[in-house]
């Protein structure tokens, strides 16, 4: 008993939403609230709360979601022996960036890769990015806005000199570097939990 009790002073809670399972759509997230001790992971569930032991953790997986004229925002998957995942987003309710939200998951991802970290290597897996299948649609998705946004403009603006194509093409090149930068943080690969790469903390 004393040893929980000394694990359970140690508490450290993030106001973060968290959804079980694998993802999906969700119109709002309703389940705010992730914890850490030395020791545990604790999670609102909506009648309450679960926890389960750190050395449960099998895997962490970390990517970055990008809401057009919105930004960025990351997400943690987390994964357990036997059940499903948990997410851990610093999204708002309703799936969009949340500034405020930003340095707080920074903070909880930086502390629990500090925890795994002292595990045996090779207990965890620590991976980023989306699969290379998603990636490769990414790419062309990627090429195709930028035919349709700047290249487009640009060869009506030299066909028939209108202005606006300019400031349409400058308007292009703004959303297809919002995408690029969204495909590069993106890349599928793993990393080091005792350094957990800077773009995946938004």
């Amino acid at each position: 008993m004393p040893d929980v009790i000394k694990d359970e002073a140690r508490r450290r809670d993030y106001g973060l939403f968290v959804r079980p399972g694998a993802g999906g759509l969700a119109l709002k997230l309703a389940d705010e609230g992730v914890a850490l001790t030395d020791e545990h992971l604790f999670w609102a569930n909506g009648v309450g709360e679960e926890t389960r032991p750190l050395s449960d953790i099998s895997g962490v997986h970390l990517t970055v979601a990008h809401i057009t004229r919105h930004g960025d925002f990351g997400s943690c998957e987390i994964r357990f022996e036997g059940s499903a995942p948990l997410q851990v987003v610093a999204s708002s309710a309703f799936g969009f960036p949340d500034e405020q939200r930003s340095p707080v998951y920074a903070a909880f991802i930086r502390d629990l890769h500090a925890s795994l970290a002292q595990r045996p290597a090779g207990t965890v897996r620590f991976s980023a990015g989306v699969s290379e299948g998603r990636l490769r649609v990414m790419q062309v998705m990627l090429v195709i806005a930028g035919l349709l946004f700047v290249a487009l403009p640009l060869v009506l603006l030299l066909l028939s000199g209108e202005l606006g194509m300019l400031a349409a093409a400058l308007a292009g090149g703004i959303l297809v570097a919002g995408l690029y930068g969204w495909t590069e943080k993106n890349r599928p690969r793993g990393y080091d939990p005792r350094r957990v790469p800077p773009e995946l903390l938004p």
